[in-house]
């Protein structure tokens, strides 16, 4: 582990791990496998510190964070490690008739040193994934854990310090210059997730060096809700989308879009699903977490009171407690897109409602509210609607009578676009994307068809070249 507080050169860190790499640029699968299996064993040895550094640093549940971030990283080490030998082999490819004695394939090789900056929202989850694709994909790596949650980032810092060799991972305590200092070096690619004014930085830093990136931002994930489904279904979705983690999901709905004939009676359905969940009072539920910091919980406060200064109403919810950093969930009606609630990204447990008549005004509704969204959630029997509604819009991922759970299959590639991110992860996507995919053609036979391009062309050679580039 490294202590920067120490004065610890960051540039040396990485030129040790650079030089690992150089002198085992492809280490085998027998390694890999066996860098996996320390990973998942440290895992089960810390579990219980896990499971209390995340209550502390969040208010998070036992059963929640079993769910939501031991379970995940368990089967994605699983994944890989069950995968990853069909992964390394050669992708054999078709070899066009021009070509004819050649053999196309794509080799997966390791970039070098991977860069992984990790948010707090998901401190465990969203900074071993990243390490595990990495380590499968053979790179070297540094990790960044997100310093809002110290406890958790000082377990994850030990665990991975003593169960995978020095030479392997370095991890990095730190704050934003930390952070800062380790984007603007010479990584062979960066993995961030976080937020997108930050994705932005990082990108620019990036670019000085032009190091790859795979940037997980967010954005307002919109949940479109017609007439014909039952609202109580949709509601055990919605509130249980918007109640985890206290709404600080990057996938979470973040707006409702449903039909003025529907609003009512899904508004009902969301109360009476929170307060199953949660009891009528959160504020003592177990099964509630809290806001992560002063900050954010002072963000959300300034976002509550801007709604309702300009005019929105407070249907359910709206208490909260700074001192606990408690915020109940909370539904806000008569939003208006002049308000920060509609403009930013709300990442907490504030959902304003809107309403349509017209299923044809939705997507331009999703387009006027923001840039595209990371997720978005259809509910909906019609699927003449479904169907308008996705060739309508864009987004990274789409749950379809669902909310959040697309991210949990690892044959899933899950990511953004544009401004909600920047390339795939998730089992393969994310193997591939720390992977050098180097494409290789291959001489088979002594004789073949391409001195065929060689000059000099006679007649004859220059009436085959002509029929080849009309008929082949």
């Amino acid at each position: 582990m490294i202590n920067t507080d120490a004065g610890l050169d960051l540039a040396v860190v990485l030129d040790r791990l650079k030089a690992a790499h150089h002198a085992t640029p492809n280490p085998g699968l027998k390694e890999r496998k066996r860098l996996l299996d320390a990973l998942l064993k440290g895992l089960r040895e810390r579990e219980a510190d896990l499971l209390h550094a995340l209550h502390g640093d969040l208010g998070k549940s036992e059963p929640e964070a079993r769910l939501t971030e031991f379970m995940p990283v368990r089967k994605e080490i699983q994944f890989m490690r069950s995968h990853l030998a069909d992964w390394m082999r050669p992708e054999q490819r078709p070899t066009p008739l021009q070509l004819l004695g050649t053999r196309s394939e794509i080799v997966s090789q390791p970039k070098g040193v991977v860069l992984v900056i990790a948010p707090w929202n998901f401190p465990l989850l969203l900074t071993i994934k990243p390490v595990i694709a990495a380590i499968a994909a053979g790179n070297r790596v540094v990790v960044k854990p997100p310093e809002h949650t110290p406890q958790t980032a000082q377990i994850m810092a030990e665990w991975l310090t003593d169960c995978l060799p020095e030479d392997w991972v370095q991890v990095v305590l730190g704050g934003p210059e930390e952070a800062a200092r380790l984007t603007a070096m010479p990584f062979d690619h960066i993995f961030f997730t976080g937020g997108t004014v930050t994705g932005r930085k990082v990108m620019v830093a990036a670019s000085e060096h032009l190091t790859p990136v795979t940037l997980e931002l967010g954005g307002k994930s919109p949940a479109i809700i017609d007439a014909t489904v039952n609202p109580r279904e949709v509601a055990s979705r919605v509130a249980w989308g918007k109640g985890l983690n206290a709404g600080q999901v990057c996938i979470a709905p973040d707006y409702l879009l449903v039909e003025s004939s529907a609003v009512d009676a899904v508004i009902g359905a969301v109360i009476d699903r929170w307060n199953f969940c949660f009891s009528e009072d959160p504020s003592t539920s177990q099964e509630y977490g809290r806001i992560i910091n002063d900050a954010q919980f002072d963000r959300l406060v300034d976002t509550l009171e801007d709604a309702i200064s300009k005019g929105a109403s407070v249907l359910h919810g709206g208490r909260h407690d700074r001192a606990t950093r408690y915020m109940e969930p909370t539904i806000l009606g008569g939003v208006t897109m002049e308000m920060r609630v509609m403009q930013e990204e709300v990442f907490g447990p504030l959902l304003p409602v809107l309403t349509w008549d017209d299923p044809s005004t939705v997507a331009s509704t999703i387009a006027e509210v923001r840039d595209h969204p990371l997720s978005m959630y259809i509910f909906t029997r019609n699927r003449a609607r479904r169907n308008a509604w996705m060739e309508g819009t864009r987004s990274g991922t789409v749950g379809i009578g669902e909310t959040v759970v697309q991210i949990a299959n690892p044959d899933l590639p899950f990511g953004g676009i544009q401004a909600s991110g920047m390339g795939r992860t998730n089992g393969k996507a994310a193997f591939d994307a720390l992977s050098n995919r180097r494409s290789v053609l291959i001489k088979r036979w002594p004789i073949s068809s391409v001195p065929i391009s060689y000059p000099p062309f006679g007649p004859a050679k220059a009436a085959l070249v002509k029929w080849m580039s009309r008929h082949l």
